[in-house]
């Protein structure tokens, strides 16, 4: 049978069964429809090429007529991305992609067919708690069956062994699993289009389980008690990285600003141009410097009573402001001074991250906001904190709700373990770091290291070909000179005129895109940002020499109260950025040998052109 999500689709008894021509005119008809255009002539053969494969496969395996088979499965909000075939083996679901004509795997078919199995187990409802294997299938040779980081690597004459192998006992019902909620955790940009679309974000199933509906349902309630009752409310939403922080942030703007102006302030100068590009609009997201400029300094009336600012916990301090601004009060002061001249009422909502501090004078902390409400008048504001800030406020007017504390990330359990292996080996510990690499499913998060940026460059184009919406670029530190010497522009005259919008949104066609992998952003440009996969390109900044990490930040004209944490915050935010996993280029500099031997000696592979996994041909 044919469908609107996938090619063709029945049970084995059912495709041995049918004409094979039935089969192909359904992928056809699948194809025109979901990409508005004819297949071609190559297309059709690898679908004949792969159809052929299944059915000699299937009858040697002795297949159960009533196992579940899809061709062209399409993963919803995916950009067109499909497995070639998923087969329900059992309670077992092999996700296999196909390259026909090919006897020899590359890396980033290798990957690409892992992606494959690790997006269904992990928003695929039905594939959820299932056992979900890789395969891929080289038609272009024989007599291989080989793992490669956790990818079954096979030529046709093996496929049926190893279909045999992979069954388990049970059933699961194709029709139940190709009608399953398959709801992958959107991009910020996306996200934030979907909102202020008007758009029902997807009920993300890691989402429901860390507690997220609970915070912005709290927050929903807060806002409206305060409008009710004419309050002024400071609230805020701590979080582990990746745990949804600036969703609920712009979920909060756009349910308050129906009520009450409401507006997303953000000091990320970058994230504000990307969101305001992706939205075409400039009313709900903000900079949070201007912002506090216009309504904090030059002492205009606010117009909003619903404010959301991002990282809380950097606001600038005093010492900072002074310097920059010639003001002696923080932004936290200022703030809380705006929101008292809020008609009638306001509702305040901080973000609180960690870890990620990269500009001078954010290092003051959660604790300036104990003083800007003292500074204020205490008896004016409530205070709600989750649990793990509420020392900060205490004496204050303060309730603590655990439903602000957001402590799971909705990130993939590779990107958990990811965060726990970047803070290893930035604080020094390069074995433990190797064995928390090891914790990584290899096919579900990729680390890399190349010397070559061409073969960066070529693994990316393979990796991602016809991904239309797939993102990847490089980024670097900003404090180190030596790249220049690589055709990697880091300069600030480069970056600062770089169009940040246009690097992050824009398509394959698009001559300012990351994705031509010829301009950089430096940690300022990426930071609260994603992409599929950056090329972290690194510097003589930070570099391993003797056992130690060697920093060497630039002095700027704001002196940093913590150069060193500064510059370790750098590399935490470039080596985060990733989704799919990371590349980390490493230029052939005498003085960069050491740290590419740390990194490697860390769990970082090597980015190799022939992965040495062929067929006979």
């Amino acid at each position: 049978m044919s469908g609107q999500g996938w090619g063709w689709a029945g049970s084995v008894g059912e495709f041995l069964a049918v004409d094979a021509r039935q089969v192909l005119d359904d992928l056809r008809v699948h194809h025109r429809a979901l990409l508005l255009k004819n297949p071609s002539g190559s297309q059709e053969a690898a679908w004949g090429a792969e159809t052929d494969v299944m059915r000699r496969a299937l009858v040697t395996a002795g297949a159960d007529p009533a196992w579940g088979l899809a061709f062209e499965y399409e993963l919803p909000l995916e950009g067109g991305r499909r497995p070639d075939v998923v087969l329900l083996a059992g309670s077992t679901i092999l996700a296999l992609e196909f390259k026909v004509g090919a006897a020899t795997a590359s890396q980033p078919m290798v990957d690409q067919a892992g992606a494959y199995a690790r997006d269904l187990s992990e928003y695929h409802e039905a594939s959820h708690g299932q056992r979900v294997l890789p395969l891929l299938v080289l038609t272009g040779g024989s007599d291989l069956d080989q793992m490669v980081r956790g990818v079954r690597v096979l030529s046709p004459d093996r496929l049926s062994q190893a279909i045999a192998a992979s069954s388990t006992p049970g059933r699961i019902d194709l029709h139940s699993w190709l009608e399953s909620p398959y709801v992958p955790l959107p991009t910020l940009v996306a996200a934030a289009r979907r909102i202020f679309r008007h758009e029902p974000l997807p009920h993300v199933r890691r989402a429901r389980s860390a507690g997220v509906p609970e915070t912005v349902s709290l927050l929903r309630q807060l806002a409206e008690t305060a409008r009710q009752e004419d309050r002024r409310v400071l609230v805020f939403v701590a979080g582990v990285p990746g745990s949804g922080k600036t969703l609920v942030g712009l979920r909060a703007v756009y349910e308050g600003s129906g009520q009450a102006g409401a507006a997303f302030l953000s000091g990320n100068g970058p994230l504000v141009k990307v969101l305001q590009d992706a939205l075409k609009s400039s009313v709900f997201v903000k900079d949070l410097h201007a912002y506090i400029r216009t309504y904090g300094i030059e002492g205009r009336e606010p117009r909003e009573n619903v404010l959301v600012f991002d990282e809380a916990q950097r606001a600038w301090d005093r010492h900072y402001m002074r310097a920059k601004r010639g003001i002696g009060q923080s932004e936290p002061e200022l703030l809380t001074q705006i929101g008292l001249r809020m008609p009638e009422w306001c509702t305040l909502v901080g973000l609180v991250g960690e870890g990620q501090e990269i500009h001078s004078g954010e290092e003051g902390g959660i604790g300036q906001w104990r003083e800007a409400v003292e500074a204020s008048g205490v008896d004016l504001w409530e205070v709600h904190s989750p649990p793990r800030l509420a020392d900060e406020f205490r004496g204050l007017n303060v309730t603590v709700h655990p439903e602000l504390d957001l402590t799971v990330s909705l990130r993939s359990r590779e990107a958990e373990e990811l965060h726990r292996w970047v803070h290893l080996l930035l604080e020094g510990s390069i074995e433990l770091a190797a064995t928390q690499a090891a914790r990584v499913v290899p096919y579900a998060f990729s680390m890399y290291l190349t010397r070559d940026l061409t073969g960066a460059r070529r693994y990316l184009a393979d990796r991602y070909a016809g991904q239309q919406e797939a993102r990847f670029g490089l980024v670097c530190s900003s404090h180190t000179h030596l790249l220049q010497r690589f055709g990697i522009d880091n300069s600030w005259l480069a970056t600062s005129k770089m169009n940040i919008a246009r690097w992050f949104n824009g398509g394959a066609d698009d001559s300012a895109s990351c994705v031509r992998l010829d301009r950089t952003v430096t940690e300022f440009g990426c930071q609260g940002l994603e992409l599929d996969m950056p090329v972290v390109c690194w510097g003589d900044d930070l570099r391993w020499q003797n056992g130690e990490w060697l920093y060497r930040p630039i002095r700027r004209r704001y002196p940093l109260e913590d150069p060193e944490q500064i510059l370790e915050n750098v590399y935490r935010v470039l080596l985060t950025r990733g989704r799919d996993g990371f590349i980390v280029y490493v230029p052939q500099a005498a003085e960069l040998d050491q740290t590419a031997h740390a990194l490697l000696a860390a769990g970082v592979r090597p980015l190799v052109a022939d992965i040495g996994v062929a067929a006979v041909g």
